[in-house]
This record gives C-alpha cells, sequence and structure tokens, in this order.
C-alpha cells in the first residue's frame, strides 16, 4: 500500500513537473499571468514520511497552475485578437476578448505604428485579465514576408 502511494506521487509530481515546463519563444502568447510560490515542497513531505502533507502541496500547486494560466481556448482568442488589432486596427483601436466559461479577458491596441528598413512595423501592448490577476505587455513586431515578426 505504502509503495503505491509514492508510485502515485512521483506520477503526479512528475506531471506537475512537466506542466511548468515552457517555451520562452516570443511569438506565442505569454501563458503564465501570475507568478505564485510554491505552498511548499513535495519532495521534503515525501522524505519526511508525511504522504498526506505531500499530496495536499501538489493539489494547491496544480490548483494555481490551472488558476493562473491561460488554458488553450484563451490563447486562440488572445493571439486571433492580436492578429485582428496587427492587420486592421488603427492606432489607439482595442480589440477585446473574453471567455464566458470563466473569469478571463483581455484586450490589445497599437500604440504606434512605423517604417524601418523598408518594414511595417507596430508597437502594441497586451492586456490579459485571470482570476483577479492581471499581465501587461508591450512588444514590437515588424512585417517581413507578410508576416508578422515578433
Amino acid at each position: 500500500m505504502f509503495k503505491k502511494n509514492y508510485k502515485l506521487l512521483f506520477l503526479l509530481f512528475f506531471n506537475l513537473l512537466i506542466l511548468n515546463c515552457s517555451t520562452t519563444n516570443p511569438t506565442k502568447t505569454d501563458v503564465k499571468i501570475k507568478d505564485y510560490e510554491s505552498s511548499g515542497s513535495v519532495l521534503n513531505a515525501i522524505s519526511l514520511g508525511v504522504p498526506g502533507a505531500a499530496i495536499l502541496f501538489l493539489t494547491v500547486d496544480i490548483n494555481n497552475y490551472k488558476k493562473f494560466n491561460l488554458n488553450e481556448k484563451e490563447i486562440k482568442m488572445h493571439t486571433d485578437a492580436i492578429q485582428i488589432m496587427l492587420n486592421y486596427a488603427p492606432n489607439g483601436k482595442i480589440v477585446r476578448w473574453s471567455n464566458g466559461d470563466r473569469l478571463s479577458s483581455g484586450k490589445v491596441r497599437v500604440v504606434k505604428t512605423y517604417y524601418k528598413n523598408e518594414r511595417y512595423c507596430r508597437i502594441f501592448q497586451s492586456y490579459i485579465k485571470l482570476n483577479g490577476a492581471e499581465k501587461h505587455n508591450t512588444k514590437h513586431v515588424c512585417k517581413i514576408n507578410n508576416v508578422w515578426e515578433f
């Protein structure tokens, strides 16, 4: 019975570790909205012989991960808003999105448009709100061969 608990905890910890791996590719929408501290060390709790605490720490960490990271639908909505804004919106025009399934919304707007090295470039601001947490970014993009390069 005790060995099964360790196997289960190891699998849960491994899944959490994989879920927390992310890319630094700036062309993708930032998924993480809020930095949060881990509730406690799962490995320390296991090493001290308190598997119940380890499960509790892991559960809280998974809940925080889900609560403060955009899901696939929200990522698509935000990315689509960025593409619409970059391709069609004049400076200052806000493009908004909202997910009715949970408390998430966002907006993007072009701050400045300019030409550099014969390229069409824009500076835009991005704002996302998810479960009370907020994130704001400003990015520069240029259109190269009809594709926005971040």
